[in-house]
């Protein structure tokens, strides 16, 4: 054999080599490839409510795997819009990452609740329209605050229709916003009764609370002397409703209204003004009043009007009170004065 059949056999023994590592080859990762585990990952569902908590939804009911396991990296719900986030998506012990969008969506408007449903008051009657409200809240962002203007987002705006010297149906209606713009609308009505009648002008009427209960002699007209009634103060009638009324702030969780000399003194001024001008005093404070014959029972009559009622159940605007009840010719005049805490 000659040196060029040599190189020639040898040619086809290193070809033949060469194939067997490459067969070898292509064997051991088919092999491989037939027993590696695949993963597969599809999110159904990419919306996610504001402000849940990611690790309370169950990612496995979300989505469409072959997977046993599901983590996800951290990621803020507080925020609108879209995010990225990572899974990891586990089976058995092999474990695979994808990424996926997701949109975080706010669904849930504003919740406003009312003290009552429609309020009624009388004319003269001092009136706040957030006086019946008792709460506005985002279910996730809690309390919302009142705002004074015009806005499209966190906030709360009141809309009165209400003329307290004008008898009417009138309504107030509350529109609320959460920090992303969500709304919520509600109303109440507002019955504005007429005041009644004005008594008649008493022939004598003190000024001060020195009146006494005797009778007080007077010249009429033809000279001769005349016995007329003297208006005089029933503290004991006042102390009475003052302890009802704060027992009956106690009883609704509210806490008692203690009594100043302040409002003692216009308590006293207006009780005597009633008998001859029975009228709310709308420059003051919160006041109740009430006109009846001797041993009429002006509570239960305040706690059955929604006006007078809401007055002595308004838990924010008041840091004080005091009664005072004037008797005069067989009939009562009383007034309950609240102090305002921003006056």
């Amino acid at each position: 054999m000659n040196v060029k059949e040599l190189l020639q056999q040898k040619k086809v023994q290193y070809g033949i080599i060469a194939a067997v590592i490459i067969l070898i080859i292509v064997i051991i990762f088919a092999v491989n490839a037939m027993n590696k585990v695949k993963i597969d990952f599809k999110l159904n569902d990419s919306i996610i409510e504001y402000g849940s908590d990611p690790k309370s939804i169950d990612w496995m009911k979300q989505s469409t795997t072959n997977g046993n396991k599901i983590t996800t990296d951290e990621f803020d719900t507080k925020t609108v819009g879209q995010v990225d986030v990572k899974f990891t998506v586990c089976l058995d012990e092999t474990c695979q990452e994808f990424k996926e969008q997701i949109e975080i969506k706010d669904t849930q408007a504003p919740e406003i609740k009312l003290k009552k449903e429609a309020l009624e008051i009388t004319e003269g009657d001092a009136f706040d329209p957030a006086s019946n409200i008792e709460a506005v809240k985002d279910p996730i962002d809690g309390d919302i605050k009142k705002s004074d203007n015009e806005i499209t987002k966190d906030g709360y705006v009141i809309t009165s229709e209400v003329k307290t010297d004008k008898a009417g149906e009138y309504t107030v209606k509350i529109t609320a916003f959460d920090v992303n713009g969500n709304k919520t609308e509600l109303s109440y009505k507002v019955t504005v009764k007429e005041k009644p009648k004005e008594p008649d002008t008493p022939v004598n009427t003190p000024t001060n609370n020195q009146s006494n209960t005797e009778g007080n002699q007077s010249s009429n007209a033809n000279g001769g002397n005349t016995t007329q009634e003297q208006p005089h103060y029933r503290t004991d009638i006042a102390n009475t409703y003052f302890a009802q009324i704060n027992a009956y702030r106690q009883q609704n969780g509210l806490e008692a209204l203690p009594h100043t000399d302040e409002a003692q003194s216009q308590a006293d001024r207006r009780a005597m003004e009633l008998i001859s001008n029975y009228a709310h005093d709308t420059s003051m404070w919160g006041e109740n009043i009430g006109m009846g014959s001797v041993g009429y029972n002006f509570f239960e009559a305040w706690k059955n009007s929604h006006g007078h009622n809401a007055a002595m159940l308004e838990d924010s605007m008041y840091d004080g009170m005091a009664i005072s009840v004037v008797e005069y010719n067989g009939m009562w005049y009383a007034v309950t004065v609240f102090h305002n805490k921003w006056s």
